[in-house]
């Protein structure tokens, strides 16, 4: 589990197209969001 403040894991997933995507190719987007949450159905 991410604590407050924490850096982001690094991570690859398919987009769309299912071209790999890193959080570095993402943040170059402009106005990029990412919600970071806990696993359904799980306490915390």
């Amino acid at each position: 589990m991410l604590q407050a403040g924490a850096k982001l894991p690094k991570f690859k997933l398919p987009d769309q197209s299912d071209k790999p995507q890193t959080f570095k190719d993402l943040a170059r987007a402009k106005g990029l969001v990412l919600f970071v949450y806990t696993r359904d159905n799980t306490s915390g």
